[in-house]
């Protein structure tokens, strides 16, 4: 394919903000070059996700608490659209994709978009992948994912992605790399319970997912990962490693909430186990103690 050099221009780093501005400000350089008159309030019902949006997760919170924004400010940027070709009547988003979703839990049933048309289908992936990766909402894994869409699907090379979304090359090397690590690598990380730093040195190590039990359950950081590497995964290890992964994210619940150490030993056979508190001070015993009579 073809590379696109109207694209990979300086004004790609700035991605869908050249069209939008700031999210947050009415004053954009996009409403400052068009008129009011080019707004519409659309029903939120005939507006759909775009297929090239590369955020596929969602703060459920932050949707929330944009949610009570809006009821109480209503919606200060528009979002922006582009007709469906199949059905004039409806519209893909372009940008604003959490706007849309908050207003419908503010149970808004209108909502002011800019109708863009005009722009090219096949430019909106990489505007849209740029400003989401600008605007770190993206996790690790749709970040990865988006320079990789970059390289295969646009024929960017490295140094091409690195430029067009400000990032250095060993960085963009080193999140696709991410995309090699385990499921359950993956899956972890998407939910925010293990970072980059704590995966990273687990790329291509063929223990990774007992390795991640290891990390989890003795709350390793990203550099006790890289030396716990280093030296190897021990016998010792190992047998820690051995306790299901939701014994280990249900050990670290519960010592979030108590704030102690909790430690579970649960044998599934005999359907039976015992949790332990470890207290460090008579204040933390007198805490669990309380605790418990409550």
């Amino acid at each position: 394919m073809e590379k696109k050099n109207n694209i990979k221009s300086k004004g790609l780093g700035r991605g869908l903000s050249s069209l939008l501005g700031n999210e947050n400000k009415v004053n954009s350089n996009f409403i400052e070059n068009n008129n009011i008159s080019n707004y519409k309030m659309i029903p939120v019902e005939l507006i759909y996700p775009g297929p090239w949006q590369p955020r596929k997760i969602f703060d459920k919170n932050d949707i929330e608490s944009l949610a009570k924004s809006i009821k109480k400010q209503g919606i200060i940027q528009p979002i922006v659209l582009k007709t469906k070709k199949e059905n004039p009547k409806e519209y893909f988003l372009i940008a604003g994709e959490r706007r849309w979703r908050a207003s419908q839990l503010a149970k808004i049933h209108t909502i002011p978009a800019i109708i863009r048309d005009d722009i090219e289908e096949k430019k909106i992936p990489e505007l849209a992948l740029v400003e989401n990766i600008q605007r770190s909402e993206l996790s690790p894994i749709e970040e990865a994912e988006g320079y990789l869409s970059l390289m295969n699907k646009y024929n960017y090379t490295q140094e091409e992605v690195s430029q067009a979304v400000a990032k250095s090359r060993s960085h963009i090397a080193n999140m696709i790399r991410i995309l090699s690590l385990s499921d359950l690598a993956k899956k972890l990380l998407n939910e925010n319970k293990l970072t980059v730093g704590q995966l990273r040195p687990l790329i291509g190590n063929e223990n990774c997912d007992e390795l991640i039990k290891v990390i989890i359950n003795k709350k390793l950081s990203a550099r006790e990962v890289e030396k716990l590497v280093k030296k190897g995964i021990s016998k010792s290890n190992l047998k820690i490693s051995e306790k299901k992964i939701d014994l280990i994210e249900l050990e670290k619940t519960l010592s979030d909430i108590c704030g102690i150490d909790v430690i579970i030993n649960f044998d599934y056979k005999k359907e039976k186990g015992s949790i332990r508190l470890n207290c460090g001070n008579l204040s933390e015993f007198d805490y669990i103690i309380k605790k418990i009579k409550a």
